[in-house]
């Protein structure tokens, strides 16, 4: 499930943002766009000068979200426990990061973007071998997060 689907220009600055199916938005200096909203990614232009920062969940994990506010919310939890319910189920999922960790900011095909604890930015390549098992052990432990 696509949670955001945005694209940060580094000619402009601009993080554009495509809200809803066919919402196709520019940025201010042309040189890169996104359309798609939560159903679809669509890229167009200059993609050596921007950074993906789109945001999704697996199908499941972004379903047991929803049940777990939904349960909440029918418990009679005020806003805070409805977030606790959504933020505890992340976690059992892996899909949270605790304050001090690593964060994937973007990925492509070959390599991804990572917020590193102390705030810099790097970029990892893949590890691409011919065992998947291996491949995902790899990735795993080079980049320092589960479930990627």
């Amino acid at each position: 499930m696509i949670i955001e689907n945005t694209v940060l220009c580094l000619s402009c600055g601009d993080k554009i943002v495509s809200k809803h199916r066919h919402d196709f938005v520019e940025c201010t200096c042309g040189a890169v766009a996104v359309d798609g909203g939560q159903e679809y990614l669509r890229r167009v232009g200059d993609f050596g000068n921007a950074m993906d920062i789109s945001w999704s969940l697996p199908d499941e994990v972004y379903n047991d979200c929803a049940e777990a506010a939904q349960d909440a919310l029918d418990s009679g939890r005020n806003k805070f426990g409805i977030a606790n319910a959504v933020m505890r189920k992340l976690r059992e999922h892996e899909c949270i990061v605790a304050e001090g960790m690593s964060r994937v900011m973007a990925q492509n095909l070959d390599e991804i973007m990572v917020v590193e604890a102390d705030g810099s930015f790097n970029r990892y390549k893949k590890v691409i071998e011919s065992n998947t098992d291996l491949r995902k052990k790899v990735w795993d432990e080079t980049v320092g997060i589960k479930g990627i």
